[in-house]
């Protein structure tokens, strides 16, 4: 089968996004770059929502076989990708669907409605390092985005709130 211009590119640059989170990911559990935040300089946080052209969580855990990385998009596409692990001997398996344009509006809304711009960049525990993690993020146009990692369950409720949201979209997307 076939893939458009539009499904090409949307992989191509899913998996852009992945490095690059992989990279920031790395580099703050070094504690090094700017943290994210009201103020860092050059970055303006957008004024509605919807300036919001995307919203992801990733999930993964160092001793899962994989993780799972789900891009919603306010032009309707979404992409649910398992992502393998060469010790496991899996691979990366992703699906397209289409998100509602009201799911997709009741989400931004909501996350923006939990603080997620006041939230930290980072919540963790320092003595833990192997455990459960997730990222939300989003972007909106000119390219910002602003992501917000947790591992196990440190972080707000508000991180739940929304992830929790995240899931009842995605089981409403018929994945293929």
């Amino acid at each position: 089968m076939r893939q458009s211009s539009a499904t090409r590119e949307f992989r191509l640059e899913c998996n852009l996004q992945r490095t690059m989170r992989a990279l920031v990911l790395w580099l703050a559990a070094l504690g090094i770059g700017p943290a994210c935040g009201q103020g860092e300089e050059g970055l303006v946080w957008p004024t509605n929502s919807r300036e919001i052209i995307q919203i992801s969580l990733e999930k993964d855990c160092f001793g899962c076989s994989s993780g799972e990385r789900l891009v919603l998009r306010r032009d309707g596409l979404a992409s649910l990708t398992s992502t393998g692990k060469a010790r496991h001997q899996t691979e990366d398996v992703s699906r397209h669907g289409s998100v509602s344009e009201a799911d997709f509006d009741a989400l931004v809304r909501l996350t923006l409605a939990q603080g997620f711009l006041a939230m930290q960049a980072v919540y963790e525990d320092p003595q833990i390092r192997d455990g459960a993690w997730a990222v939300i993020s989003i972007e909106w146009r000119g390219g910002a985005t602003r992501q917000v990692f947790r591992r196990e369950s440190q972080g707000p409720e508000a991180f739940n709130v929304i992830e929790s949201a995240m899931q009842a979209a995605r089981a409403r997307i018929d994945f293929r």
